[in-house]
């Protein structure tokens, strides 16, 4: 197991570099134990992941250097031969979330401890993007499992879009730093990367957590036709019926209730996604306590969503994906009714192409006459859901999440987040914490029988596993 240090560094529009750098000297002379055992380690490795409004920081030399200085301040200058630091840096859409429904916090998540071991693969060759600009990255934590499952829980994050900051589509770099006996950094590589893993199972808890905000519309329905990502009927009680047939009718009182409540002008749009469920989970799970979000309910959003969570998380541990619907409705004929799902399931790198494959294996079963795969095969169900809408005086929405050990969160889209309140302290370091969040989803990919990552940074063993994006704002995941 490795041995980590975590520190998060908070700031609002006012603080400035020495200010984080006073504040995390002060934390650092106080943590002595945990700088003894850096010693003690050989702590060589550190994952820098930083909130979008820090992008020029991590390339400027002169704060990195005195960044890493400041966090490995030696406890004397009588050491020979300090190792060089490896440093993974990259830009991220905000650390872990405030609460539910607001911005993500800003500053920076650090993760300290051998470079092996928390970094593994940091200088394979194959992870790098050489002189590329335009190439979209990503960081994958390699977790403790979800309830229920044994192995390990592959989360995997987009890094932020960083073009209007530096002229990159993405921004990860890795690093070396030479280092001296009296304490000084000096920068001595430095190359541009599209991918890395990092160790992130927690020790406090034997599994990861999941909290998913919302609230099912149906009940499950069991998909008669569809082909691919494409889902042309289900079945409501007992007849074949256009798939969004029964969306359709839902919707417009969800819009009317929610106008009620909330008399702005503009109400913001519904996400609509659905949980496809294999028949053997169906078998196995019962559905007939399921809390059905209704126009004219007596039940607020706030209750439905508390008991939903843990059938979710059920659904999660049990191989269902969750996608989000991109269209559906109108047509006639054959095409009447159709449902798109998102067909992504997993983060593609730009060599990549899953899309692809999906279609042409969909076509495959197709001609076989026997379609028991792709993303809405007949026989399975879907569970259709809408994104909740919870007032500040309601509850869970509004709920702080908790920000010890590991969390990885899905921030709102930016257009729909409140205005941020800048806090009284400037700069705050919540030891014990790493939390990074994006807005274009989270990759999960549970692996049965995981024993381990390799020095490459490749997998030790692992066997048949699935995958699944959860996009649903507010959506994370603690370890």
């Amino acid at each position: 197991m490795a041995i980590h240090n975590f520190a998060k560094v908070e700031h609002n529009s006012v603080s400035y570099s020495n200010s984080i750098l006073d504040e995390l000297a002060k934390y650092s002379s106080k943590a002595t134990t945990e700088r003894v055992h850096h010693e003690a380690s050989g702590t060589n490795g550190v994952a820098v992941l930083a909130s979008k409004d820090f992008t020029n920081w991590l390339e400027d030399d002169n704060f990195m250097s005195a960044f890493l200085e400041t966090l490995f301040k030696p406890m004397s200058t009588t050491q020979t031969n300090r190792p060089a630091l490896h440093v993974l840096s990259g830009i991220t859409d905000g650390l872990s979330l405030r609460q539910l429904s607001s911005e993500p916090r800003s500053g920076f998540s650090v993760l300290c401890g051998p470079s092996d071991k928390i970094l593994p693969g940091l200088w394979t060759k194959e992870s790098f993007s050489g002189t590329s600009q335009d190439r979209a990255s990503c960081v994958s934590f390699v977790a403790n499992p979800l309830d229920g499952n044994t192995g390990a829980l592959e989360v995997t994050l987009p890094l932020a879009n960083t073009v209007f900051q530096n002229g990159r589509r993405s921004t990860l770099y890795a690093s070396r730093w030479d280092t001296s006996n009296e304490g000084s950094v000096a920068l001595r590589t430095r190359d541009p990367k599209i991918t890395q893993r990092i160790a992130a199972k927690g020790e406090s808890v034997d599994h990861t957590s999941s909290v998913i905000s919302l609230l099912p519309v149906t009940p499950p329905r069991k998909i008669v036709a569809g082909l691919g990502n494409i889902v042309r009927q289900v079945e409501v009680d007992g007849s074949a019926t256009p798939a969004s047939k029964e969306l359709e009718a839902t919707m417009p009182g969800i819009f009317e209730e929610r106008a009620q409540r909330d008399h702005t002008p503009s109400p913001r749009p519904i996400g609509v996604w659905c949980w496809v469920i294999p028949p053997h989970v169906m078998e196995a799970k019962k559905f007939d306590n399921l809390n059905l979000f209704k126009s004219g309910s007596p039940q607020i959003e706030a209750d439905i969503l508390l008991s939903s969570r843990e059938i979710f998380s059920e659904l999660l541990s049990s191989g269902c994906r969750l996608h989000k619907i991109l269209s559906g409705g109108g047509g006639w004929g054959l095409k009447q009714g159709l449902l798109s799902l998102d067909p992504e399931t997993s983060f593609s790198l730009p060599d990549q192409d899953d899309e692809m494959e999906m279609f042409i294996r969909s076509f495959k079963e197709r001609e076989s006459g026997e379609p028991s795969s792709g993303l809405a095969a007949p026989g399975s169900f879907l569970l259709f859901c809408v994104e909740p809408y919870v007032t500040g005086t309601e509850g869970p929405g509004q709920h702080p999440i908790p920000t010890k050990a590991w969390s990885f969160g899905v921030a709102p889209n930016p257009d729909y987040m409140p205005r941020y309140v800048p806090h009284s302290d400037p700069v705050e370091i919540i030891s014990g914490h790493f939390g990074v969040s994006s807005t274009s989803g989270l990759f999960l990919r549970a692996i049965p029988e995981f024993v381990g990552i390799s020095s490459n940074g490749g997998e030790a063993t692992s066997e048949d596993s699935f995958t699944t994006k959860v996009d649903v704002p507010g959506a994370y995941f603690r370890t």
